[in-house]
């Protein structure tokens, strides 16, 4: 039987379905798809940026590739220089959140090493043929969907920090517009050297150092690169019912178990608003064990499926991206530590070499030891929130996958809560927001209604085999989902 692909553009999720049928297994697909999204989602994911994987294939046990960055500076003078700068980015409707970019923002990209320890340890199909399809996509060009052409818009002032990342990343001068196509011959270049070297090539890192290093005012150093290496290791595991759920144990996974127990361990309330606040005291219990700020999320999630070979579930993230380029690659660097959502304590106070705590949380779950689902969300600190929500309609509620992600979702910190109202009709909209805005109020004094689906809430990608072998998935349309067959 097929398998699926849920992925935030067609491209990503085109290219990981070609992958499957041409006999590649999920982790495959995966990889492929992640390089096809460093062309169809620029913004969200990269060369320059990070992310997680996991994996559960036939029998093996469950595994995590976790390829986040680390802090750079190993053997950096404190007194360094940096290129830091604060600027302030519109949101509309989720007012102003105020950023740090420059070479000073960039934490040690972990992307393609994660990918080569991803193919070395799973991949069947060699690491070129992989990126072949990323390679074409780079060089001829692909049309931005409304959806993109969205995250430009918000992150312009970032692209436009520095001329030749604008011109490189967004083809100009000004955002792109929907239906735009869009090249990057120096990242085809790129994926073609890294599928035939097998490992990130030399001036990659050669470029990194030079553009990101203590001369420019950077932090990344020699020793940091040499230095960095994915980590193999066991997930986190939980049990609902018949289902064994395996997350990563940085803290987006404990933090979205931690909601799905919470809602689990609690009845479910007879009124839609009463849920509601059920669901935000889970999502600010969550929050309360690691304090965090709210911001859109630069994040992208593939989930691929395969009823005879299993499961894999891969996010990915640039941060905002810090503006600037590795030269020569076509590769906009993060801005990983210019986050405060990823630096509570203050911005450069983590010690050089320590891998930089995320939010990203792929999933994979097996029912009753067999893999039949894989998922996980963009939405930076709402993914805690997302996961564990849609973990908890699926498994304990019995929710199809398809309404477990559709369904409203709601996120709380401290004395703020963020919610999704069912659809409606526009006249119904001022008093349904009213109503539920009372029903929380002695809990939240600062609540935001959204009155349908929205990019806020992150896109929850999910695959899934039914126990007939049939596979289906869910793109979700609040980050331009798609689905396909494999």
């Amino acid at each position: 039987m097929p398998g699926v692909v849920a992925a935030g553009q067609h491209e990503t999720a085109a290219v990981a379905a070609a992958i499957v049928a041409r006999g590649g297994n999920p982790v495959d697909a995966a990889i492929a798809a992640c390089a096809a999204a460093f062309v169809a989602e620029p913004l969200l994911c990269g060369v320059g940026g990070a992310g997680i994987m996991t994996v559960a294939l036939g029998a093996d046990e469950p595994t995590v590739i976790d390829f986040f960055s680390d802090m750079p500076g190993r053997g950096l003078a404190a007194t360094t220089e940096r290129h830091f700068v604060a600027i302030e980015v519109d949101f509309g409707g989720l007012a102003r959140q105020l950023f740090h970019i420059g070479r000073a923002a960039a934490a040690v990209p972990g992307t393609l090493p994660g990918l080569a320890a991803a193919h070395a340890q799973f991949g069947s199909l060699p690491l070129d043929e992989l990126m072949a399809p990323a390679v074409e996509l780079a060089t001829r060009g692909v049309a931005i969907s409304a959806e993109t052409a969205h995250v430009y818009q918000l992150l312009w002032q970032i692209l436009a920090a520095d001329a030749d990342t604008a011109a490189i990343i967004a083809g100009g001068d000004r955002p792109p517009t929907p239906g735009q196509v869009l090249t990057n011959p120096d990242l085809a270049d790129t994926l073609r050297d890294f599928g035939q070297l097998g490992r990130t090539p030399d001036r990659v890192y050669e470029g990194l150092i030079d553009a990101f290093g203590p001369a420019r005012g950077g932090l990344i150093t020699e020793a940091d690169v040499r230095a960095y290496q994915p980590t193999v290791c066991t997930p986190l595991k939980a049990r609902f019912g018949d289902w064994s759920v395996y997350l990563p144990r940085s803290p987006g996974g404990p933090l979205a178990l931690h909601v799905a127990r919470s809602l689990a361990e609690r009845t479910p309330a007879a009124t839609a608003d009463q849920e509601r606040l059920r669901f935000a005291h889970a999502s600010q219990a969550a929050h309360a064990l690691r304090g965090t700020t709210t911001a859109p999320g630069s994040t992208t999630h593939i989930s691929v499926a395969d009823p005879e070979r299993g499961c894999a579930a891969v996010t990915l993230t640039n941060g905002e991206g810090c503006g600037y380029l590795i030269p020569n690659t076509g590769v906009q660097v993060n801005n990983f530590l210019g986050e405060e959502d990823l630096n509570p304590y203050g911005f450069h106070r983590h010690p050089a070499g320590l891998r930089l705590p995320t939010m990203v949380a792929p999933c994979v779950a097996l029912h009753r030891g067999v893999p039949r689902l894989a998922l996980g969300s963009g939405g930076s600190n709402r993914i805690r929130s997302a996961v564990g929500q849609v973990l908890y309609r699926r498994m304990v509620l019995g929710m199809s996958l398809a309404d477990a992600v559709a369904a409203p979702r709601v996120h709380a910190e401290l004395d703020e809560v963020w919610y999704e109202l069912d659809h409606a009709p526009e006249v119904a909209t001022k008093d349904a927001t009213a109503d539920a805005n009372a029903a929380l109020a002695d809990s939240f004094s600062k609540p935001h209604a959204f009155p349908g689906r929205d990019f806020f809430f992150g896109g929850v990608h999910a695959v899934e085999i039914g126990a007939d072998g049939t596979a289906r998935g869910v793109g979700d349309r609040r980050r331009g989902g798609v689905t396909l067959s494999a």
